[in-house]
């Protein structure tokens, strides 16, 4: 029964010591982050994605990559649904992540959310949360928002037309990614930007939402940046 029990004990410390050696990411972010739309989104959406590039060829699980996406939430504090008065917001910091990527703005494009002075409020709030628990904090411009798409004969059609939900893409365009970009310069913060990279009708589920491609897409994006920065 001794030696069973140090048996358990060995493997019992050698447990805790990979978990405190693994670094642990925290996608903050919308819908896009949570994976609306993808089936077996927990296999697929981004975050899943990235968790899988990251430890792909390791011997060993190295690193951690949690979803805090919420559906509809913005980054302004007093919307209907604010990210921060949700319980995701509270569990990403109790995660205490070594990288912290945040991803918010297209709900604040919404005509009912967006004001440029609130959103950068709302937005610095955030940041500056996980500037304190947060080993390292990465902003992320979002995906362009697609009002129509074309079929094969060549025809415009609106499968699904964000403007029924008053997403407005040249709200995003001008309005809330020259504001993470400024708050990225103020705070000496890096940027990855996840808008240049995706924009293919074929990448997206309904001009919002990515789909499986897209979410591999930008996984991808943030992995080369990581990559890089981790001398991965």
């Amino acid at each position: 029964m001794r030696i069973y029990a140090l048996f358990l004990q060995q493997n019992w410390n050698e447990f805790t010591k990979s978990l405190d050696s693994m670094k642990k990411i925290a996608c903050i972010g919308d819908s896009i982050t949570w994976g609306f739309t993808i089936i077996r989104r927990q296999k697929y959406g981004y975050p899943a994605v990235l968790e899988e590039l990251l430890n792909k060829g390791l011997t060993e699980k190295e690193f951690e990559v949690n979803n805090y996406g919420y559906n509809d939430s913005t980054a302004r504090t007093d919307s209907e649904v604010p990210y921060v008065k949700k319980r995701v917001f509270l569990q990403a910091q109790k995660f205490l992540p070594d990288i912290a990527l945040i991803m918010l703005g297209s709900n604040d494009t919404k005509r009912i959310n967006w004001s440029a002075e609130k959103y950068k409020e709302g937005y610095s709030f955030i940041v500056d949360t996980f500037l304190k628990c947060a080993g390292k904090v990465y902003l992320m411009t979002p995906p362009p928002i697609l009002n129509k798409i074309e079929i094969r004969e060549g025809l415009e059609i609106n499968r699904f037309d964000p403007a029924m939900l008053s997403l407005n893409n040249d709200t995003l365009i001008h309005g809330v990614i020259p504001i993470i970009r400024q708050i990225a310069e103020e705070k000496g913060l890096p940027i990855i930007d996840i808008n240049s990279a995706i924009g293919e009708i074929t990448q997206y589920n309904d001009g919002i939402h990515p789909n499986r491609e897209g979410a591999r897409i930008i996984a991808t994006t943030i992995y080369e940046r990581l990559k890089k920065d981790l001398t991965l």
